[in-house]
This record gives C-alpha cells, sequence and structure tokens, in this order.
C-alpha cells in the first residue's frame, strides 16, 4: 500500500500543523499515514506523552530517502520551493513518500476553506493525556465560564531568529498593552488569557491589568521536559477555547491556536522595524549554538558541523545563482 511518512520538526504548533498537514493529505491521496515524532531541544517529549490519539511509526530512519525522488525536506530544499511539497506526495510513482517538515501543505486541488475545515476538524478530535485535559477543564471552569476571554500570545525566547529579527522589536510588549488596554476601554468587562515563555512579561502585564489577567502557573517555563511541553500544550489548548487571539508576528503556536475553532488572529507586528535586520539576537544565538556544540560533542564534531555548515551555505548560494541566460539586463 501507497504511504505517507511525516517527521515533524522543530516547536509543539510547529509539529502539529506539519502532522494536520500530512493526515490530510494522506486521506486526500489514499496514502496510508506514518508519523516518525521524534523529541528535539525544541519539543522533548514524546507524542503518547501528549496525546491518546495513536498513530503507527514507520521503521525506516530519515536517512533511507532521497530528495526529489520521495523525500521532501525543509533543511535541504530552499523556503521558496516549499510549495511543491504536496505536489511530490501527489504526483511522484514511489510507494513510500516522506515529509520532513514544520510547514503547512495541502493538495494542490484543495481549497484553501477546505484545507481550514479539515484541519479544524482534525484538531478538534485530538485528545489530550489525563494530566492535560483536567488541568484545561480546571482553569476553564474557574476562569473561563461567562466571561469573554481573549487570548494574549506573547513569543519571547528565540523568537524570530530565523528571520534575523528582534522580536522586542517586531513584537514590542507596548504594542500588546495598547491593544489590550482599547478592549478594555470598549469592554471593561473583558479578561484576557495570557500564554507567554517570559516570566518577566507576565509579571508586567499582570500588575498593568489587575484581574484582568488569566494565566497557567507553571514552575518554570521549559521545552526541555515532558512536564513543560505538557505545560505549553495547556497553553496552546487554552488559547484555542478565547473568543480571540492577540498574536504574536511569525508564531505558529498563536496561528494553529487559532486554527482549532477558526477564530479571529491579530497580529502584533511593527512594520517599521520588521523591515530592518537586527544582527544582536542573530549574533547571541549564534554563539549560544556554537558553544553548545562544542561542549556537547567535542572539538572535532565542532568543526565536522562548521565545515558542514559552510558547505550547505555555498551550495545554497551556487543554487539560487541566475545562468547567464537569466540575469536581468
Amino acid at each position: 500500500m501507497e504511504s505517507l511518512i511525516v517527521y515533524p520538526q522543530h516547536g509543539l504548533a510547529n509539529r502539529l500543523r506539519a502532522l494536520v498537514s500530512a493526515k490530510i493529505l494522506a486521506e486526500y491521496t489514499g496514502r496510508k499515514l506514518f508519523v516518525n515524532w521524534v523529541p528535539s531541544r525544541e519539543c522533548n517529549v514524546e507524542w503518547q506523552e501528549l496525546f491518546l490519539d495513536r498513530f503507527e511509526r514507520c521503521p525506516l530512519p530519515l536517512s533511507r530517502f532521497r530528495v526529489g525522488i520521495n523525500l521532501y525536506d525543509d533543511s535541504v530544499i530552499p523556503i521558496s520551493l516549499s510549495q511543491y511539497a504536496p505536489r511530490l506526495s501527489i504526483y511522484d510513482q514511489p510507494d513510500q513518500i516522506a515529509v520532513h517538515t514544520c510547514r503547512n501543505f495541502r493538495p494542490e486541488n484543495m481549497s484553501n476553506e477546505a484545507y481550514a475545515d479539515a484541519k479544524s476538524f482534525f484538531y478538534k478530535k485530538l485528545r489530550p493525556v489525563a494530566v492535560v485535559e483536567k488541568t484545561v477543564e480546571d482553569i476553564e471552569k474557574q476562569c473561563f465560564e461567562a466571561c469573554n476571554v481573549i487570548g494574549v500570545h506573547i513569543r519571547r525566547s528565540d523568537h524570530l531568529i530565523f528571520l534575523k529579527r528582534d522580536h522586542r522589536l517586531v513584537c514590542p510588549t507596548s504594542m500588546f498593552i495598547q491593544t489590550m488596554d482599547n478592549i478594555l476601554h470598549t469592554k471593561p468587562e473583558t479578561r484576557f488569557f495570557l500564554a507567554t515563555d517570559d516570566k518577566r512579561e507576565e509579571t508586567q502585564i499582570r500588575r498593568l491589568f489587575p484581574g484582568a489577567v488569566i494565566v497557567q502557573e507553571k514552575e518554570k517555563i521549559s521545552r526541555n521536559t515532558a512536564e513543560g511541553m505538557r505545560e505549553a500544550l495547556v497553553d496552546w489548548i487554552l488559547l484555542s477555547k478565547t473568543s480571540r487571539i492577540i498574536a504574536s508576528y511569525a508564531s505558529s503556536f498563536s496561528l494553529e491556536a487559532g486554527a482549532v475553532d477558526r477564530i479571529e488572529t491579530d497580529i502584533i507586528v511593527r512594520e517599521d522595524a520588521l523591515s530592518k535586520r537586527h544582527f544582536r539576537p542573530f549574533l547571541a544565538q549564534s554563539i549560544k549554538t556554537h558553544y553548545r556544540v562544542l561542549k556537547e560533542k567535542g572539538v572535532k564534531e565542532y568543526f565536522l558541523c562548521s565545515y558542514n555548515y559552510r558547505k550547505k551555505q555555498l551550495l545554497d548560494r551556487l543554487r539560487d545563482k541566475p545562468s547567464h541566460g537569466d540575469e536581468e539586463t
């Protein structure tokens, strides 16, 4: 039987949107779905530690597949070519197709509306593990009932590093505060459910809006433990149960939460800051990455990783360089 194997990657919401896309595509094309969910630094938890739903795992490693033949891989194919992921799975002949991604993708002939409906249906059917479900139910019962609750997602940590932008400039806290303040001026009874990965942001927002902010109390915010990821899942589910979401720019966490019940999602973004590159956060993240690899892998592996990274950069530049016939005149 023809099959589709998805290897979701990066953070929780990134993985969920890749998984739901694969589920929809597999059903649309009549392929059997396999889910190879591998924990990583961004989401260090097994699927079964988050959800009761079960997906069959394929025993084949990612290395058995080849880009351009039976594999679509985010880490190899440039972002500009990402729209070709579904085409690979529909029209190519191999019995087994693998997708290693964190992105949305859908059958080419499926409308945006149909895809959004299918995604919403999948998300609503997911069954979280008991401890997550109970925490969600308790907070809902205590804080959401008979209230108009608006979700607020302030993403910090490594946010926007992939764009080489400073998240505190692109989606500053002051814009979240102003938006919340405007809402309270017209609807003073509104309450806000705040999801953030920064305790300082949480403290500031709760101080400015006393009695109007709902949070899930956390001991320590971490993606590197199963408990931390279950707390992140609670935040994600609760965001999906609000009437509207005020969201950080380019964060899949709030966008996918909004997709559950197809609720309005307002993006906080400062366009003038977005148009500029900010090298300071990128440099800091780069230094952290170099130090981590050196500490964990040793000098030999560090230089090997550095060599492979530079080699990939060179190959990407050669691939993107136009031929003489394509150059502008």
